[in-house]
């Protein structure tokens, strides 16, 4: 019971420290320096960076009022969950240090693309280059790894170059970030897996895709832009940490 407490502790921990690269990496392209408010950029109090806590204790808003992002405490829960159902199925090995890495490239990612709606290359290409090599060293055949990064890049070329074809001069529901994605989480779970963790997160989109096809026919406001890889990120992160790569 205590370790699981340590773990989950730990896990909101990690999701701030996520939360600093996600504000950092699209906004000041560095990870030096104390961490800054989104909102005032004023240079944030020790205890705004406690997990959950910080956030609670500005009740969700800057020292000028307005909010800040819900997805900040949501990223520091969903990392703690994480890392616990990780050490759950897992135990306290390489494994759990892998997938800790695994899920850790998926919340960031889907949290970047949900905000800032952009999938950065160096980031998750590097990613699936670390899954490669280190995959085969903790248990993972080499050409599942491989086959895995292959075909999951594959799948999303075509359909990124069926949706420029369907929709010129339009934003396509796909684009090469969502590519790079796919080769990361082929990578990441092998293409034996590949399915089972890439249709959550493409049925997820699908659904909310529907409901803003319903909304918009109601003559209400709908947004034009789906974070297609967040769904992605969410759907592979659920495939993890529902016992996937458990068995």
């Amino acid at each position: 019971m205590l370790t699981s407490l340590a773990i989950f502790i730990l896990g909101l921990f990690l999701g701030t420290f996520l939360n600093v690269l996600i504000i950092r990496i699209p906004r000041e392209r560095t990870l030096l320096g104390w961490p800054r408010c989104t909102r005032t950029g004023a240079p944030l109090a020790w205890w705004h960076l406690l997990p959950l806590v910080g956030w609670l204790a500005q009740r969700g808003r800057a020292a000028d009022g307005r909010r800040i992002h819900w997805i900040y405490p949501f990223v520091e829960i969903l990392a703690a969950i994480s890392l616990l159902r990780i050490y759950q199925l897992h135990g306290f090995g390489s494994d759990f240090f892998y997938l800790t890495f695994i899920c850790a490239v998926l919340i960031l990612t889907g949290a970047i693309d949900w905000i800032h709606r952009w999938i950065y290359t160096f980031v998750i290409l590097g990613a699936a280059l670390v899954a490669l090599i280190v995959g085969p060293l903790v248990g993972m055949d080499w050409r599942n790894v491989l086959l895995g990064a292959l075909i999951g890049g594959i799948m999303f070329l075509l359909l990124f170059v069926l949706a420029k074809f369907i929709f010129p001069g339009h934003a396509a529901p796909f684009g090469l970030g969502d590519v790079y994605l796919a080769i990361f989480i082929g990578a990441a779970v092998g293409v034996i897996n590949l399915t089972a963790a890439i249709i959550p997160g493409m049925l997820i989109a699908g659904l909310v895709a529907a409901g803003i096809i319903i909304v918009r026919r109601m003559g209400r406001p709908t947004p034009d832009y789906i974070a297609y890889g967040s769904y992605l990120c969410l759907g592979a992160l659920l495939f993890i940490i529902g016992g996937g790569l458990a068995g």
